[in-house]
């Protein structure tokens, strides 16, 4: 703990606004307030942080007061200064917590509107009115957007095929004009071409092989088509295209654990529903033979209908777009495996099929003469771990920057509705700009769920060299691809080995990439250990069969 000065006393001071309280101060004038504060009672301040726009709900996801936390650890200073307690945080768990670390480390919380030092007590209450003042906020909001939809407006996002108009919070249908063509049209014919028999991944992939842009601006899927019964999404579930609407389907609680928002389902007694014949896109006849065409048991468990897993369940991508590869059929008992991408959306050029028995003799061929050299084992081991931990620190550390990306433009997108709702923008820039925002948000989130998923250390005793050896001999006598009891303690153990297998099909047959430590395995032949493997065609995988 530091000593006690006779000189005048150090502070560092917290700042944050947040467009959700329309009361808040700039972040100059909290500081101007500080200042002040400081003036009058000798205090010199020695560092600042601040946030801005960001929610003090929580103390997650708020990079200023992560510095600012960071910087108590070592510094040299007597007081944390904000201007009002409620700019720390607003809840009152975490201001336990700040006040917890603030004592421990002999740092007094001060508070300009409290006019002095603030006691624990007195934190954890304004914490806690703080809190209260958030619930009433919400539910005055909530109860704002009821009376909303009630008179027709819009509450929030704009469901596809519908466009913002210059009347505040307004809705219409796009139908287009001599330029383009509306997304209500889009609308229209997905349903035209279900209503034909054609099944959502074959309509995902004709409108992307058209160019026609997603409800994203991206690429189709037949999830965007078909959309979620619970949640009553899609374009083939969503009810505002008979010309209903529904509010308060999901409701958004935050992860104590994360600060993160996430969305839970309402039950249904919370829906309210409201007819708006002027935004029917179809007619209700049609929009309820749509819905017949559903299967009648979607709401069995997933586990009645799971098919068997596989060895390489999960670990199989596709070298050409990088997506999952799934079961396309079984032909004659043998499993074929096909881009998931290219079934979904057809957005990728990768049509093959491949015989996962032939996937996993070319995975595990020639494995069994590496696991007899105990030396080359211990260092390949030693090498995999150390460059697995390395590409694990860069993929975590990319992974926040994203993160934090993604909050910011997060924060952007519910700014602009709120300044639409006050009449401050008009629709028509709101809706390009927040199409934009989405954009970039899917952008990002792609980029995350490219990064590197790195599986655990490990850590082989060269007495479990032997029974790897005697799990690919059980394997490789049948290539066995499917894991049932006899097999599951071995199939279990080479997952462990295995990142993911990329299949990228080539002039002359198909390279199989193996990353993980089994690949490292695979290639030690070659005496060029690295965090993947390569198994080339002729090794066991036939050249794959163009079309099927």
């Amino acid at each position: 703990m530091k000593e006690r000065r006779e000189m005048a006393k150090r502070a560092a001071t917290y700042s944050r606004y947040s467009h959700e309280d329309s009361a808040d101060q700039s972040i100059e004038g909290q500081e101007a307030s500080q200042d002040k504060y400081a003036g009058r009672a000798g205090i010199e301040i020695v560092n600042r942080f601040s946030d801005h726009a960001i929610s003090g709900a929580s103390i997650f996801n708020r990079p200023g007061l992560t510095r600012l936390m960071q910087f108590l650890d070592s510094a040299d200073i007597d007081i944390l200064l904000v201007d009002h307690l409620d700019r720390l945080t607003r809840d009152d768990g975490d201001m336990a917590y700040i006040h917890k670390q603030l004592v421990f480390r002999n740092i007094e919380l001060h508070s300009v509107a409290q006019n002095g030092k603030v006691d624990r007590n007195t934190a954890s209450i304004m914490a806690l009115v703080g809190r209260n003042q958030l619930e009433s906020t919400a539910h005055a909001v909530r109860r704002g957007q009821e009376l909303m939809i009630k008179e027709g407006r819009n509450t929030g996002g704009r469901a596809y095929g519908y466009r913002l108009t210059s009347v505040k919070s307004g809705l219409e249908i796009d139908n287009g004009d001599e330029t383009r063509v509306g997304e209500a049209d889009i609308v229209r014919r997905i349903y035209r071409l279900r209503l034909s028999g054609m099944t959502p991944r074959a309509i995902a992939g004709k409108l992307n092989m058209e160019g026609i842009p997603s409800p994203t601006g991206g690429l189709w899927n037949a999830s965007t088509i078909n959309g979620s019964k619970s949640r009553r999404n899609g374009i083939l579930r969503n009810p505002i295209y008979q010309g209903t609407q529904e509010w308060n389907r999901v409701r958004m609680v935050r992860n104590p654990s994360t600060g993160k928002r996430v969305s839970r389902i309402n039950n249904s007694e919370e829906i309210a529903t409201f007819q708006s014949p002027e935004l029917a896109i179809i007619d209700a006849d049609t929009f309820q033979r749509v819905q017949a065409m559903f299967p009648q048991n979607e709401n069995d468990h997933p586990s009645k209908y799971r098919r068997s897993k596989t060895i390489f369940s999960g670990l199989l991508k596709c070298g050409c777009c990088g997506g999952g590869m799934s079961m396309k059929d079984n032909n004659k008992g043998r499993i074929r495996m096909q881009c998931s991408v290219m079934k979904e959306s057809r957005s990728c050029k990768n049509t093959s099929a491949y015989y996962l028995d032939e996937i996993a003799e070319a995975a595990l061929g020639g494995l069994h003469d590496q696991l007899n050299k105990p030396e080359l084992m211990k260092q390949l081991i030693k090498s995999y771990n150390n460059e697995r931990n390395q590409l694990a620190g860069d993929a975590i550390e990319k992974a926040k920057i994203l993160d934090r990306k993604i909050e910011a433009l997060t924060v952007r997108e519910e700014k602009l509705w709120a300044d639409y709702d006050a009449d401050i923008i008009d629709g028509k820039i709101a809706n390009e700009r927040i199409l934009k925002i989405k954009a970039e948000i899917e952008a990002l989130n792609q980029q995350k769920s490219e990064l590197p998923s790195m599986p655990d250390a490990v850590a082989i005793h060269p007495s479990s060299v032997t029974r790897f050896r005697e799990y690919i001999e059980q394997l490789s006598k049948t290539y066995a691809v499917q894991i049932s009891e006899e097999n599951r303690e071995a199939a279990t153990a080479i997952r462990r080995l295995i990142e993911k297998i990329t299949i990228t099909p080539t002039d002359t047959g198909t390279d199989v990439r193996i990353d993980g430590l089994l690949g490292l395995l695979a290639s030690a032949a070659n005496h060029t250990p690295n965090l993947g493997g390569l198994v080339v065609a002729g090794e066991g995988l036939e050249p794959p069969t163009r079309g099927l």
